[in-house]
C-alpha cells in the first residue's frame, strides 16, 4: 500500500509541475503575441483576402489601427467587394470594416 501512495504522490507532483510549466508557457506566448499584434492581424487578413479563390482583388492595401480594419484597392464587381468585407467579419480581433475598395470600371 505504501508503494502505491508512493507512486500516486510521484504522479501528482509531475501533473502539477507539468501544469505550472504549460501555463508559464502560455503566458509568455501571450505576452509576446500582445506586444505587436496589427502585424499579424495585417498579415491574417491580407492571407485571407488573397487566398480566397472566389475573389480576384487588385492594389490590395489592408490597413489595421487597434480592431478596425480599412480595405483598399480594386474588385471586379459589387458582390467581390462585399464578399470580401463579409468574409472578414468573422476574424478574432477585427470589430469596425471600413469597405473602401472600389469597383473596376468595364470599358
Amino acid at each position: 500500500m505504501n508503494r502505491f501512495k508512493l507512486t500516486m504522490s510521484l504522479v501528482c507532483c509531475i501533473f502539477s509541475l507539468a501544469c505550472t510549466i504549460q501555463v508559464s508557457a502560455a503566458t509568455s506566448t501571450i505576452m509576446i503575441s500582445s506586444v505587436s499584434p496589427q502585424p499579424t492581424l495585417q498579415q491574417t487578413i491580407t492571407h485571407k483576402l488573397r487566398s480566397n479563390p472566389n475573389l480576384h482583388l487588385s492594389q490590395l492595401q489592408v490597413h489595421v489601427n487597434g480592431n478596425k480594419v480599412a480595405l483598399y484597392g480594386i474588385t471586379e464587381t459589387g458582390f467581390e467587394r462585399a464578399l470580401a468585407q463579409k468574409f472578414l467579419e468573422n476574424t478574432q480581433g477585427v470589430a469596425i470594416i471600413e469597405n473602401k475598395m472600389q469597383v473596376k470600371v468595364a470599358r
